[in-house]
């Protein structure tokens, strides 16, 4: 099957390597293990390779006593078994950490109490169970490298299911995340969410500084996952809920929450050679722009010099480009299929491209420039 998303190259090429359209976030009913979904995890996989996908990751949420180290093994094994014609199916985690120092159980919103904070890594790769809230994000990661997995900061947040302030950014957890969820394609299909500028602040040198890769996840709980969210939204806040319904992409997708998709440029399509891809940072975050082509020299690079050279090529002409350079916009493009950017810096600096044209909406994995302060 034709990949239908973005697809990018970078400059390093790769005989064996091809892009990939890959989902890092969802949600099926409770079977071995405890989930909040509304279908079957094999129901779910069809949807998703349906959808256009690739690579298919169940993130059951296991809080749950009844979510045992074996259950888990039962839940893996189960949909190991499942045959889905050109997708790779695997099983990882929505881990909730332990609560951090901010940690708020309700929040309050325009004067209404809203849900509280939700802490929550994807792990992928993890051939263990992580058991709910029993380590800090730090000591989750470890947990899943040591297996050859991954850790990815789901709805970053701040703010009422989403993570608590100043948690998951601390030096010691910050310095272990694989990847930062751009868009997530339930909040951002049912509260107009994204989370653009907490990647952009994170890559950049003068922000939080770490190299991390731009991912999405569906965070899908069904097929009427998102009309429940949108009908909660109306019944909570009036008058605003009607500004940010204004606001949310127009997708006419059946399942919009499955328009967000990361495009993973790896070696194959097992587990492991998407977890490579993800920790080497050459992915883009995508919704809803299923139609065009990226292409990105050193997409997910460190570059050791001064002498930035940057060229981002579409295959059609898009609203509006912008690229950021340490997190703030340099220059926009509009009704543009190119844009080029040339300079010398003097400090390291951290370039991100970004794109929107009608509902849809790109970002690219960061590319970082290492030159030092001249005397």
């Amino acid at each position: 099957m034709a990949l239908a998303g973005v697809l990018a190259t970078t400059s390093v090429a790769h005989a064996e390597r091809r892009w990939l359209r890959a989902n890092f976030h969802a949600h099926a009913r409770a079977e071995a293990v405890e989930d909040d979904g509304t279908e079957t995890a094999a129901a779910l996989h069809r949807a998703v390779r349906a959808a256009g996908f690739d690579f298919s990751l169940h993130t059951p949420h296991c809080n749950s006593q009844a979510s045992t180290a074996e259950a888990f093994q039962e839940q893996r094994a189960a949909e190991a078994q499942l045959d889905v014609p050109g997708l790779t199916i695997a099983v990882g985690q929505e881990l909730t950490v332990a609560d951090g120092p901010a940690y708020a159980q309700k929040t309050h919103v325009l004067g209404r109490t809203a849900p509280g904070n939700l802490n929550h890594l994807t792990l992928v790769g993890n051939k263990e169970i992580v058991f709910f809230r029993a380590l800090t994000p730090a000591a989750a990661c470890e947990r899943a490298h040591r297996d050859g997995g991954i850790c990815i900061v789901n709805h970053p947040g701040p703010g009422p299911m989403m993570w608590e302030e100043g948690y998951w950014e601390a030096p010691a957890n910050r310095a272990k995340l694989d990847g930062i969820e751009v868009y997530n394609g339930q909040a951002l299909s049912a509260v107009a969410v994204d989370f653009e500028s907490r990647y952009r602040e994170a890559t950049a040198y003068r922000g939080l500084g770490i190299k991390v890769a731009a991912t999405t996840g569906a965070d899908t709980h069904g097929p009427k996952s998102v009309a429940r969210a949108q009908a909660k939204l109306a019944g909570f806040a009036g008058a605003a809920s009607k500004l940010v319904r204004l606001m949310m992409p127009s997708s006419t997708s059946r399942r919009p929450e499955l328009d967000a998709a990361t495009l993973v440029w790896a070696d194959g399509a097992r587990v492991e050679d998407v977890v490579a891809a993800v920790k080497a940072r050459r992915t883009i975050a995508t919704y809803a722009l299923g139609d065009v082509r990226v292409t990105l020299a050193g997409l997910g690079e460190v570059r050791r010099t001064g002498d930035v050279k940057l060229r981002l090529d579409l295959s059609r002409k898009l609203a509006e480009v912008t690229l950021y350079r340490e997190g703030v916009a340099v220059q926009t493009w509009h009704d543009a299929d190119a844009a080029e950017w040339a300079e010398t810096i003097h400090a390291p600096a951290a370039y991100v491209f970004a794109a929107r044209d009608g509902a849809g909406r790109l970002m690219t994995s960061a590319v970082w420039y290492e030159a030092t302060q001249r005397p």
